[in-house]
């Protein structure tokens, strides 16, 4: 008959109160012997997850810096080839003036807000050809008479630089730092120094070579910032003024046209 656990840890207990002092003393000793392992074992772990996290975080630097490259990149191309040069903001909703031997593009509220101060306030007409800001070509005049041609319509829509336009803007708007996922259950045996530390070093990752300026200016066209707020209020406003002024060119009389100047606030 197999023996019963009560009788298995009786034996057991006679035979260690029959083991001898030396025999004790190996016990212990072996004992000792794994329990060094354990811990030896236990801070090779330790290293090689600290090892992980380290090369995680550099992961994660150097995916922010190529991100905030090229946010600084996009950022760069908008001020250098699409600034208005009315505003001296970035186009919104763009347009160009109507002669083909000027060109010059603008964004729509500006150069709304530029043709329109030009109309007389007394008669509601123009009687002399309004030139570009900046090239002073003259652009047609615009007849009193209605219907008016469509040919007599000033500006032109800019569709390329607006495609160009609004990919950079959202290319900025998506520039936030890149986030690493970390699934590790063991964590928990990192202490909280390390976890600070870890903490503000992904909170606070910053490009040397940039300045704070520049760290304002990317976060001020991320979603939610100021001047992304303010360049898509110019764009809808552009849009609906020039969506108004366009379908309704034609038949457009000077009281219309003193309204539009007095909505325009010029």
């Amino acid at each position: 008959m197999a023996a019963t656990p009560s009788i298995l840890s009786a034996h057991t207990m006679r035979r260690s109160s029959r083991m001898t002092f030396s025999e004790l003393e190996e016990w212990e000793k072996f004992l000792s012997c794994k329990e060094q392992e354990c811990k030896s074992r236990t801070q090779q772990l330790d290293e090689r997850l600290q090892s992980l996290i380290d090369r995680e975080d550099e992961a994660a630097t150097q995916l922010s810096q190529v991100a905030k490259r090229e946010a600084q990149n996009a950022l760069s191309q908008l001020e250098e080839h699409f600034t208005c040069a009315l505003c001296y903001e970035i186009m919104a909703y763009p347009y160009t003036l109507n002669p083909a031997r000027c060109g010059h593009t603008f964004c729509a509220i500006c150069v709304l807000k530029w043709f329109f101060s030009r109309l007389h306030r007394v008669c509601g007409g123009w009687h002399e050809a309004v030139d570009c800001p900046i090239c002073r070509s003259d652009l047609m005049i615009t007849p009193d008479r209605v219907p008016r041609s469509g040919f007599t319509f000033p500006f032109v829509p800019n569709r390329v630089a607006s495609a160009v336009i609004e990919s950079l803007i959202d290319k900025l708007a998506g520039s936030s730092l890149p986030v690493v996922k970390q699934e590790d259950p063991e964590a928990l045996r990192i202490s909280d120094a390390d976890k600070e530390r870890r903490k503000q070093k992904r909170g606070g990752l910053k490009v040397e070579d940039g300045s704070l300026s520049s760290e304002a200016d990317l976060d001020g066209w991320r979603q939610g910032g100021a001047s992304r707020n303010e360049w898509l209020k110019r764009d809808s406003d552009g849009k609906r003024e020039m969506n108004i002024l366009v379908q309704s060119w034609s038949m457009l009389g000077s009281h219309e046209f003193l309204i539009l100047k007095q909505r325009l606030e010029v």
